[in-house]
């Protein structure tokens, strides 16, 4: 599953390729920061320092369980990817998961890698 973020600027140049900030707004309105490498995120190819920020990205996710009001979600797995606060699982809105088809298109919620779990 791809949770939709927005990458929202370039942190620096080292470690080699540099790192991105990426931001996402969970489905209690706190926004939370993620500080990667660009190649974790899709659509991130050709990010950089000149990149005009923002731009829509997407972060590999593992869903762990669906409520009536919310997805909970791990940024764990694939990628290891945490807050600088250590947060990997999160309550987000099915509408913010799906595919990233490149920079700044988004198509609509669906299943991907084979996800056998995902919004009804």
């Amino acid at each position: 599953m791809i949770l939709r973020c927005e990458a929202v600027r370039w942190v620096g140049d080292d470690p080699i390729p540099g790192l991105v900030e990426v931001a996402f707004t969970d489905a209690e309105g706190t926004r939370h920061v993620l500080i990667d490498k660009p190649p974790v995120f899709s659509g991130a190819n050709g990010l950089g320092p000149g990149t005009a920020y923002p731009v829509a990205v997407g972060l590999d996710c593992e869903v762990l369980r669906v409520d009536e009001e919310a997805v909970v979600i791990t940024t764990e797995r694939p990628w290891g990817v945490e807050t600088a606060d250590g947060r990997t699982e999160f309550r987000v809105g099915a509408d913010q998961l799906g595919d990233i088809v490149a920079p700044g298109k988004n198509r609509g919620v669906g299943r991907s890698r084979g996800s056998s779990a995902g919004p009804a």
